[in-house]
């Protein structure tokens, strides 16, 4: 499995770097699995720091975009933000961690997996695309 960002949520996740969110800021990701790819085509931060993450929110968001919530985006999480997404409710869902600074990003991306119990499974970017033409 990988995960693999349009242009398009690219440019809203570099937006989003220059509001400089504070630790702890979080907000939804819309897009759709496709065989083992995860493909992001929306981000957009909306909860803030010191809140976390419920059932409730996801069922909030599934109304909104129904089958298309396909994880989370959380700026520098904290433990309990961690463990709120260990759970059924985000199973098989991608959890897009940003550090770093704002002139150097790190994004990790991983996926809620179970095995006894929940946890985050690292996966990597997709491969960039080569262009055609250019070889």
């Amino acid at each position: 499995m990988d995960v693999l960002i349009t242009p398009e949520a690219g440019r809203e996740i570099e937006a989003l770097m220059a509001f400089r969110p504070k630790p702890g800021t979080w907000g939804a990701i819309v897009g759709h699995k496709r065989g083992p790819r995860i493909i992001v085509e929306k981000v957009m931060l909306a909860g803030s720091p010191g809140a976390v993450p419920d059932d409730r929110l996801l069922a909030g968001l599934e109304n909104v975009w129904p089958g298309r919530v396909i994880g989370i985006v959380a700026v520098r999480p904290g433990a309990a933000f961690r463990k709120a997404l260990l759970g059924p409710a985000w199973y098989g869902k991608l959890v897009l961690r940003w550090a770093g600074s704002v002139k150097a990003p790190v994004l990790s991306p991983s996926v809620v997996e179970f095995g006894r119990r929940f946890f985050l499974a690292p996966i990597p970017f997709a491969p960039a695309a080569k262009e055609k033409g250019h070889e």
